[in-house]
């Protein structure tokens, strides 16, 4: 060969080299779709997993309302990150975005560890926008992958698309099964693991070198997830942030100069339960749920003699007024419920609670307790009290209620939570399970709850058919607390309504118990009536428009408008600040750089599905929690079919007979089928509500799915035809602005929720896909302007 020819030769073959090396260092090309799809949805799945340990962590240490804004703006982070992301974009080539997304992982992974380990250990910070800024870690690095993704992928959306929601929808099931079976540090570390899962996929088509570092950061935090293992228990037990936290009860007792110790706990999906030793009272210990809803357990062996001094107890009263042979008691805590009803004569009683975990610790303490759920006369039943009284065939003598959701009542933004067992629907399902002379109590806090729940009682007996001046004759309240020291105070009253009528032998009988005890009579038919009973019959008479002059909410709450804790008349001022800050950022960091972009109507379309998608998902959550009888199980249930049907929905978006005229007709199916459902639920929720289990999640999940199946159509449609119009860069723009406003739609679906009613916030969601219908084709083809 010549020699010319020998030196062409090596120059291809060094050339082809070089050309091998680009292709391995061309990351935006070489990685195969597959392998970025997969990191997608382990991503998707680790941050919603991750979003949900959040509220588990923070709920415990603060009120219900900061958990809720706490998570919400740390949630702002993957709008953040789109916007972050968008920066970046402009800084690097497609041939560096390889680079960039398997470190974004590595910062992913790295952060769920060190952003969970901060909130868990460190003291208390009584700062807000410390916290925030510590939950949000995750998921502005979250934010930054998933929008370099899209910007990778842009042209395959759909694809894209269906696997954020179908990780989002694994995590809505797997969240829950790593919580109540590996415990919140197992959690976070698995999630932790999954980014660092991603990562090594991704690094798998780099270059040798990045390989190579990826590989040692990933081997790296996968050991330390290893070396956790060794002291798991000693980690979860010292829960630094939630001891130190001046809003629990453990915090309060323990700087009272008395030696409260936490002597065990438990903790799942729905709450946090703790057992705390009663130096006061050996004979009793504190069952705490949350850090502050309190329930007494006390030590029994056996012998009802042993406790004669609980029949002083104003809580014991009720029972004192009738049989209760059949006694069903809701939300009973450490037991002392079912004390009160062996004191009663109770032979058969059966014990309804929502919270798994109490029931876990009233039997680790079963030698301690007598076993009192373990009993021969008790049954119990972890569920939902409104479904378990729809399901029964049983006709009760007394059914009971004490305090239920009792942290309600310390926390004010408790009221952001809906609550089924106080609405007008409930007190007709009692009292349709009670006997003929059977009897519903109901023990409260304070003078706001106790107005509410008489006024509902009220109403309701009126409708179901009792005469309205006869309905005080079926009501009997009694104040809890010596009359001398805390005169026209109401303090945990007790509030007994009776099938029949209260006689007044009965009623003289009562007044003579509670001469004996100090307690305070409100109202007893016959014999004792106070000022507070008679404004509350002036408000009972005067309806709805008595109530505009009090100043506070007291209008009787419904299964449409379920808050009963809600008695604010104006909207909570921290949902304001959460919609006004999602609008804001909206409008200050995101709306300039469409605008600028030649993309003016691109933020509203994007903007107005984050709003219509939430408005409608926390309502059906909501509604659905009533049928399906736990709000943990419906949660996982309406998500998995809504993201699922998304998915599957993205996958097809792209089909051209959706396309009518420039109107993409699943935004107008969206409104359509939202509809249907409400009219479907109305009509079959009595039905449903006493079927099997199984049916109710099966008919749930058909229900939702083909709402979720249209509406995940619109989003990754947006985002192909901004790939066909060379617009790719701004992708992550609209991955960020449509996260921002995804929350500022779950806070205005729980504004019109609590102001209107569920429905309201339904039709409000509707709205929005009808108005994108009508209004904002995807492209207009005579301007050429993109959506």
């Amino acid at each position: 060969m010549r020699r010319k020819d020998l030196e062409t030769l090596h120059t291809n073959a060094g050339l082809a080299h070089i050309k091998r090396q680009g292709s391995r260092e061309n990351t935006a090309e070489n990685i195969p779709n597959i392998a970025l799809i997969v990191s997608l949805f382990l991503v998707s799945t680790s941050l919603f997993v991750f979003q949900f340990t959040l509220t588990r962590v923070f709920s415990p240490m603060l009120r219900y309302h900061f958990v809720f804004m706490l998570t919400s703006t740390a949630v702002f982070g993957l709008g953040l990150g789109g916007l972050i992301a968008y920066r970046l974009g402009k800084r690097f080539t497609r041939t560096e975005l390889g680079s960039q997304m398997t470190g974004w992982l590595i910062i992913l992974s790295s952060s769920f560890i060190l952003s969970f380990s901060m909130i868990y250990k460190l003291p208390f910070i009584n700062q807000f926008v410390v916290y925030s800024a510590i939950a949000a870690l995750p998921f502005i690095a979250g934010g930054i992958f998933i929008s370099l993704v899209f910007m990778r992928m842009s042209e395959n959306s759909y694809k894209l698309y269906f696997a954020d929601l179908a990780g989002a929808g694994v995590g809505s099931i797997a969240v829950i099964q790593f919580i109540n079976n590996l415990g919140i540090v197992n959690t976070v570390l698995i999630v932790a693991g999954f980014s660092a899962l991603s990562s090594l996929i991704i690094s798998f088509y780099l270059s040798k070198k990045k390989q190579m570092v990826i590989a040692v950061c990933a081997v790296v935090i996968l050991g330390i997830s290893g070396a956790y293992q060794q002291g798991i228990k000693q980690f979860e037990r010292r829960f630094t942030g939630y001891f130190t936290s001046p809003l629990t009860l453990l915090h309060r007792l323990r700087t009272s100069n008395t030696n409260h110790r936490l002597e065990n706990w438990t903790w799942d999906s729905y709450s946090r339960t703790d057992v705390i030793e009663n130096p006061d009272d050996p004979g009793s210990k504190i069952i705490t749920i949350d850090g502050g809803s309190e329930s007494m357990m006390y030590q029994y062996d056996g012998d009802l003699d042993e406790l004669q001094y609980l029949r002083s107890d104003l809580d014991y009263f009720p029972f004192t007024m009738g049989k209760n042979n059949k006694t069903l008691l809701i939300g009973s805590g450490g037991g002392k419920d079912v004390l009160l009803a062996l004191l009663g004569g109770s032979k058969d009683i059966d014990v309804v609670e929502i919270n798994r975990g109490t029931i876990k610790i009233a039997d680790k303490y079963a030698d301690y307790n007598g076993s009192i759920y373990g009993r021969e006369e008790v049954s119990v039943f972890i569920q939902d009290g409104r479904n378990f009284v729809k399901q029964t065939k049983k006709q009760y003598d007394h059914i009971y209620l004490a305090r239920v959701m009792s942290h309600a009542a310390e926390a004010v933004g408790y009221s952001l939570g809906e609550n089924y067992i106080y609405t007008k629907e409930a007190i007709r399902d009692y009292w349709e399970a009670l006997g003929d002379d059977g009897r519903l109590t109901f023990v409260l806090h304070g003078p706001k709850d106790t107005t509410r729940l008489v006024l509902t009682v009220m109403e309701t007996l009126e409708e179901i058919g009792v005469k309205k001046s006869q309905i005080s004759d079926h009501l009997v309240i009694i104040n809890n607390g010596d009359r001398s020291a805390k005169p026209n105070v109401i303090n945990m009253p007790v509030i007994v309504t009776k099938k029949s009528p209260f006689t007044q032998s009965e009623m003289e009988g009562l007044f003579a118990l509670i001469e004996t005890s100090k307690h305070q009579p409100i109202h007893l038919p016959y014999v004792a009536e106070s000022n507070f009973f008679e404004q509350l019959l002036q408000m009972s008479n005067k309806g709805r428009q008595f109530g505009k002059n009090v100043a506070f909410n007291i209008n009787p709450t419904t299964d449409n408008r379920p808050y009963f804790f809600d008695f604010d008349r104006g909207v909570n001022k921290t949902l304001l600040a959460l919609l006004g800050g999602s609008l804001l950022i909206g409008l200050v960091l995101f709306k300039p750089v469409f605008t600028r972009n030649n993309l003016k109507r691109t933020p509203y379309y994007f903007a107005g599905l984050g709003f219509g998608f939430m408005l409608i998902e926390i309502p059906m959550i909501q509604k659905f929690s009533l049928i399906l009888g736990h709000p943990t199980r419906a949660f996982a249930v309406i998500l998995v079919a809504l993201l699922t049907g998304g998915g599957i929905g993205s996958l097809l978006g792209g089909w051209k007979r959706f396309l009518w005229k420039d109107r993409y007709l699943p935004l107008i199916f969206v409104p359509f089928i939202t509809a249907l459902i409400f009219g479907l639920y109305n009509v079959m929720i009595d039905r449903l509500l006493v079927s099997d289990i199984l049916i109710r999640v099966v008919v749930a999940f058909i229900m939702i799915f083909p709402l979720g199946f249209f509406m995940g159509m619109p989003f990754p449609r947006g985002i192909k035809i901004l790939k066909q119009k060379n617009y790719e860069n701004a992708v992550p723009l609209v991955l960020g602005l449509n996260g921002t406003m995804s929350i500022g739609g779950s806070v205005l679906a729980v504004i019109i929720s609590m102001k209107f009613g569920l429905s309201y916030s339904l039709a409000a969601g509707g709205l929005i896909y009808l108005l994108l219908f009508l209004k904002m084709p995807i492209y207009e083809k005579d301007r050429g302007v993109v959506i």
